[in-house]
């Protein structure tokens, strides 16, 4: 898909995505005077309402359209960079990844090499916190507001564990095509690899909830992780 036109409108389809209490979650890891990175940030707005909290926020994203939005949002360092080719020479207190960027990547080897850069730029003392999509099922949605349409339908194969999504998105008499595969991650796959690499998982969360536990039948997981 071509961001370059579609980044602007990016927000206005997913402007009923509470991201006030995705912060809000975030926030019970953050301590005063953390440094903190969010990697595939997007379009900013997880990372401009911890900066406008008084926490300092990197932020990293492969689409350069996406940064170009984030940096009206909040003074930063913008890296334009592929997690799976991180290179920054800075560690952070905390390190976040929401709305399941890392169900991007294709395989667990490179969930592993991942979270292996990852590590890489965190403190000692520093803690890693992913969200990961899980879906349980195929299905298909349709939203409209003011003179937009989203048509969404995925396809969730259990046994390969891979959801293939089409996304089509009408702006007035204008339409934009989207489509992306997401590997979906087991908890203990997750486990395994941060084990491999010196990583401990602390705690596994469902919907950005510090009283429901993550299971394998959550339809979205948050990993809170240290060295």
């Amino acid at each position: 898909m071509e961001y370059k036109e579609f980044a602007k409108y990016y927000d206005r389809f997913y402007k009923n995505k509470d991201y006030e209490k995705e912060v809000g979650f975030l926030m019970n890891f953050i301590k005063e005077g953390d440094e903190i990175i969010d990697i595939g940030c997007g379009t900013g707005i997880h990372a401009s309402l911890i900066f406008q909290k008084g926490f300092y926020v990197d932020c990293l994203d492969l689409n350069d359209e996406m940064l170009e939005v984030a940096k009206t949002r909040l003074k930063s360092n913008f890296y334009s960079q592929n997690i799976l080719d991180i290179n920054i020479d800075k560690k952070y207190d905390v390190i976040i990844s929401m709305f399941a960027v890392l169900n991007h990547l294709k395989s667990v080897d490179e969930l592993e090499k991942c979270l292996s850069n990852l590590r890489g730029i965190l403190k000692d003392d520093g803690k890693i916190i992913i969200d990961l999509h899980n879906p349980q099922s195929s299905g298909s949605k349709k939203d409209s507001f003011d003179n937009m349409t989203r048509i969404m339908e995925w396809n969730y194969e259990k046994k390969n564990r891979i959801e293939n999504s089409k996304i089509t998105f009408m702006i007035g008499y204008k339409r934009y095509d989207d489509s992306h595969v997401f590997k979906i991650f087991t908890i203990d796959e997750v486990k395994e690899c941060c084990t491999k690499i010196g990583l401990k998982v602390l705690n596994v969360y469902e919907n950005y909830d510090l009283d429901k536990e993550g299971k394998e039948t959550s339809k979205n997981l948050q990993f809170v992780i240290c060295n």
